[in-house]
């Protein structure tokens, strides 16, 4: 299995480093796309999906030449979007823009991805951010800071916002406030701000075990999210993790949500890959987790697109989603150095 899966990540980077993913000129070149369709031009890049780049450049095997060019395009298209009054656009339409409720809103959530990845990029010595970069987001985060609480989102007057996981807050948070905090650690932050992120990130480390497991992709961002928490204990995040594994599929597959398990979702399947990899060496068990990391293996593999690009999720017509491609690299790298019994190429501040 070992070949196959080096030949599946050698594809996905391939693909996330090719103009597909990046925007090479135009008005919005360095941003980065969400998905395109088969055959078609991308619809939008966004500051989220930027902000994972940038995350996962840092610590990519590719030529440090070819990822500090990348990464300075990405951070220079930064710049410009957050700039953008009074807050940026969540989804830049690269034509005519559709009604997107979406953009009646700011996230700290996306906010909180582009500083992570602001964060790592530097501290990997492929950027150094300007002081203007660092203060906008700042700014923009600080309207976030509510006691020991975060908000999640920040809408315009007239917004009318769906009922969804991103826009009605809960664990996921804890990826929010860590990823504020890795900036914070190379630029400090408004001590508002970060006193709320700490609180939030102690708080649901505490109840890493007793997450929802309804909603697989955010229970999982929680539990990243988590693994950066002062103390953390990973016996807890071990336990919320093996919830989620409960809903594995014999073909190794997981579920969007409890409610709709017709969806099997890669993004998911990356995510519990690499967590469940992390947990077994931090917890010196190498098989807490076996028998689902093969499974996930073998359904992650001939996901992957000879072209090196990933689908949202299995069964729909082939979609390139730039996230899923960005976690499952990460997770087959991981999953490589495992099954040679090397050292792991990534820690918890890596994940995307």
């Amino acid at each position: 299995m070992t070949g196959a899966v080096a030949e599946a990540g050698r594809r996905l980077q391939g693909y996330l480093l090719g103009p597909r993913v990046q925007l090479a000129s135009g008005g919005e070149a360095g941003g980065v796309v969400g998905s395109a369709e088969p055959g078609g031009a991308p619809d939008y890049v966004y500051g989220e999906i930027t902000g994972y780049f940038l995350h996962w450049i840092a610590s990519a095997t590719a030529d440090v030449e070819q990822r500090r060019h990348a990464t300075q395009a990405a951070a220079d298209w930064l710049q410009h979007y957050l700039a953008e009054q009074p807050w940026p656009a969540t989804r830049r339409y690269l034509g005519p823009a559709p009604a997107d409720w979406r953009n009646q809103a700011l996230f700290a959530f996306d906010l909180a991805m582009v500083a992570g990845g602001v964060a790592r990029a530097a501290t990997a010595g492929l950027l150094a951010p300007t002081q203007a970069l660092v203060a906008r987001l700042g700014q923009l985060l600080c309207q976030f800071a509510t006691g020991p609480a975060l908000a999640t989102v920040i809408a315009a007057p007239a917004a009318s916002l769906p009922r969804r996981w991103s826009t009605e807050g809960g664990p996921f948070s804890a990826k929010t406030a860590s990823r504020v905090l890795l900036l914070h650690a190379h630029c400090p932050l408004d001590a508002n701000l970060v006193g709320s992120c700490r609180a939030l990130l102690s708080r649901y480390a505490v109840a890493a075990a007793d997450f929802p497991p309804e909603m697989l992709h955010p229970t999982l961002y929680a539990l990243e999210g988590v693994l950066l928490a002062e103390g953390v204990d990973h016996e807890r995040v071990a336990r919320g993790l093996e919830r989620l594994l409960q809903w594995q599929a014999p073909d190794g597959s997981l579920p969007e949500s409890l409610a709709t398990p017709e969806v099997r979702r890669n993004d998911v399947a990356a995510q519990a890959l690499r967590l469940a990899i992390l947990l077994e060496q931090r917890l010196g068990d190498r098989g807490r987790f076996a028998a689902p990391i093969a499974r996930l293996g073998d359904w992650l593999i001939p996901q992957v697109a000879a072209d090196g690009s990933l689908a949202f999720a299995a069964g729909r017509p082939h979609s390139a989603n730039t996230w899923c491609a960005l976690f499952a690299e990460q997770a087959l790298r991981l999953l490589l150095a495992r099954e040679r019994g090397e050292p792991l190429p990534l820690a918890e501040a890596d994940l995307v």
